[in-house]
């Protein structure tokens, strides 16, 4: 009995602060429009704005070269089938290698040096960083496809370092595992 007495209270309650809020004012859509204001995020303390779509690479924010899918398609491109741990099979995997493209970015000198290091940065701001005397002329590649499809960011696109985990013991590592960062949105030389 007093559950019900109970309910009933609390029904007429909602019922009551339901028909008050009946007499507040409603909008219309254009009025809503008008009063809109659009307030920019502000990029996240010690990260620059990224662009999914564009891979930014050099030693810093100043000079850093941009490129989009159409530009990293026009550079050579490796194709290799491999299995990963985070993937289901076996997928094939196409893209860049490292190499070329910070060759294209004019920073192929920075491969020679011994001290050098590539810091990988992906859009949510996960960093790595990768010696210079690690990176081969081939491997690894930054993919733009999986499968002949582009990734989408939620599905760890639209860039991703991989390097062929089944062809070699050397890149079943965990540091080499560590390095296979996704959803990658700048490369930063560190000399």
């Amino acid at each position: 009995m007093q559950m019900v007495y109970a309910g009933a209270i609390v029904g007429l309650t909602f019922t009551g602060l339901a028909l008050i809020g009946l007499n507040m004012p409603m909008f219309s859509n254009a009025e809503r429009e008008a009063t809109a204001t659009e307030v920019p995020r502000p990029a996240a303390a010690g990260s620059s704005a990224t662009e999914p779509g564009v891979l930014r690479i050099g030693r810093g924010d100043e000079g850093a070269v941009r490129f989009d899918l159409q530009d990293l398609d026009a550079l050579p491109q490796l194709v290799f089938e491999t299995g990963t741990i985070w993937t289901d099979g076996v997928s094939t995997f196409s893209g860049v290698p490292v190499a070329a493209l910070l060759e294209e970015a004019g920073l192929e000198k920075t491969l020679e040096q011994p001290d050098a290091t590539l810091e990988l940065i992906a859009l949510n701001d996960y960093r790595v960083r990768i010696p210079m005397n690690e990176i081969g002329p081939e491997l690894p590649i930054i993919a733009t496809r999986i499968d002949g499809r582009t990734v989408p960011v939620r599905d760890k696109g639209p860039y991703w370092l991989v390097y062929p985990y089944d062809s070699d013991p050397r890149f079943r590592t965990e540091d080499v595992y560590a390095r296979s960062i996704w959803q990658l949105a700048k490369m930063v030389v560190i000399e």
